[in-house]
């Protein structure tokens, strides 16, 4: 709980209230230690990997986090590796394929791969072009557990004044973090997400999605203006280590 957080903003006699409706999670912060959860750089990958591609264009490698790093995954073997093709949204069912998340065991032997490059038509597609995904400042993070905390917008916590919702929303901004697993998200824009996720895929409702990473601008990535990018998992699916369904929504000002 951050009661110096809540008490700056004098929101401390709505401290009961704000706790009972807020979330564990864990947020990242920039490391010096290199370890095996990072944003960034190259991935490591099995050898028999087909890294993933979207209407013909490579996906960039967005991160990876260690399995042991994350108390959400239900297993602690392996990695979670993230991959993002930066032209589509999310926010409709033809952007499958747009983010993929994929799971690796330790035991696995990984190598660090060359970078695909793939040959897309262009101009009315009278022409041709090679194409290569970004690759991004390689950033260590470390993760921690924290509280999460839901916006206004989802109507879990009733403000008695104007004045106390402001307050508020200076609270949400000032614990927030650019990294987060887990949690409820911080939208850039509408709370909705959960929602569009449903939308977008036909399956389930907003209650049957969970947060699995948020991810804003960190390093040299750089999403539409100012952005994030919110992944999100099916309950059952996160109980059950299956990722295949993983729908990501970007959100930017």
């Amino acid at each position: 709980m951050h009661e110096l957080e809540l008490a700056k903003r004098e929101l401390t006699d709505l401290a009961s209230a704000i706790e009972s409706v807020s979330r564990h999670c864990l947020i990242g912060r920039p490391s010096d230690f290199d370890g095996p959860s990072y944003f960034g750089g190259m991935p490591r990958l099995p050898k028999d990997f087909e890294w993933p591609v979207k209407d013909g264009y490579p996906l960039s490698f967005v991160g990876q986090l260690a399995c042991r790093d994350i108390d959400i995954v239900p297993n602690d073997d392996g990695y979670l590796l993230f991959f993002y093709d930066n032209r589509h949204w999310g926010d409709r069912p033809s952007d499958a394929g747009h983010a993929v998340v994929t799971h690796f065991s330790e035991s696995a032997p990984l190598y660090e791969p060359e970078l695909p490059t793939r040959t897309v038509p262009y101009f009315f597609g009278l022409m041709n072009r090679q194409v290569k995904p970004a690759v991004y400042k390689r950033t260590p993070v470390k993760l921690t557990p924290s509280v999460s905390y839901p916006s206004i917008e989802r109507g879990l916590i009733v403000m008695p004044s104007d004045v106390a919702e402001e307050c508020y929303l200076e609270f949400c901004e000032s614990v927030a973090s650019d990294i987060q697993v887990g949690g409820y998200p911080a939208p850039v824009q509408c709370d909705t997400l959960e929602g569009e996720c449903a939308e977008a895929t036909g399956l389930g409702d907003d209650s049957d999605w969970v947060l699995l990473l948020q991810l804003f601008e960190i390093g040299d990535m750089l999403w539409g203006d100012a952005g994030a990018l919110y992944w999100f998992i099916l309950r059952e699916d996160l109980a059950t280590m299956r990722f295949d369904r993983v729908w990501m929504i970007t959100q930017c000002h």
